[in-house]
């Protein structure tokens, strides 16, 4: 990311989505992206843990860009 994001607020467009499992008759996994309000940068997520984790380093105040753009 090229800006520096705010350091109190940030805005993110949240799309959620179900696909089949890696197995037949399997449960479905969710998937993730989020896209950032002010740059349109997207970063996509595997599942609902690597989201959380994005998340949590986001919002930690040492933490580096975390994630891969989608």
């Amino acid at each position: 990311m090229t800006e520096k994001r705010p350091l109190r607020r940030h805005s993110f467009l949240l799309t959620l989505w179900e696909e089949a499992g890696p197995y037949p008759n399997g449960p479905p996994v969710w998937r993730a992206s989020l896209e950032d309000a002010w740059t349109a940068e997207r970063y996509g997520f595997k599942n609902l843990r690597e989201l959380t984790r994005f998340l949590e380093q986001w919002t930690t105040p040492s933490s580096s860009q975390p994630a891969e753009k989608e």
